[in-house]
């Protein structure tokens, strides 16, 4: 495996999650955007274009694909909880992040649309009830059915997966 391409590893979801694992899945959604906050404090404008890997995205794409993604993370838990069993909405993140708004647009504003969506999602994953943590949805990229904690767990994943890159960015020269 690659550890640019994947630092912290591929996202391994659980077969069951106990009411304790959900608990710190909401608990690490609820945070995240806060930690995106500090690592993204003091960057420059150069830092924003410095990327992980040769060919990879920018930090400043990445913090827009975060928030966008994250985004499609909440619509989709919201869907299957109205839908369950409904594909997730599939999007083209490669065209998104070519969009001259994901090249350019501030990071404040997406840092600030991924605190609120965060705080969505872990309302949200905290008002369920038992019965709602069986509903699933069907994932068309990686192509296979997530129940609700499931998905918690890949948010999570995600999150912490693109922070990984972010660093890794901001501490070459």
């Amino acid at each position: 495996m690659d550890p640019l391409r994947h630092p912290i590893g591929t996202w391994q979801p659980q077969e069951s999650y106990t009411l304790a694992d959900i608990k710190q899945l909401v608990d690490q959604i609820r945070t995240l955007p806060d930690v995106y906050a500090l690592v993204l404090a003091d960057a420059t404008p150069n830092d924003l274009q410095k990327q992980y890997r040769p060919g990879s995205w920018t930090v400043r794409q990445l913090i827009h694909h975060v928030a966008d993604i994250h985004m499609l993370h909440f619509m989709r838990l919201k869907n299957a909880l109205v839908n369950p069993g409904t594909p997730g909405i599939l999007v083209d993140m490669d065209g998104w992040a070519a969009l001259n708004e994901a090249q350019n647009a501030p990071v404040t504003d997406s840092l600030t649309m991924l605190k609120g969506i965060h705080q969505r999602i872990a309302f949200l994953a905290g008002s369920l009830q038992p019965e709602d943590l069986a509903v699933s949805y069907y994932h068309p990229i990686r192509q296979r059915d997530l129940t609700i904690p499931q998905a918690l767990s890949m948010t999570v994943w995600h999150g912490e997966h693109h922070l990984a890159h972010i660093r890794l960015a901001m501490q070459s020269a």
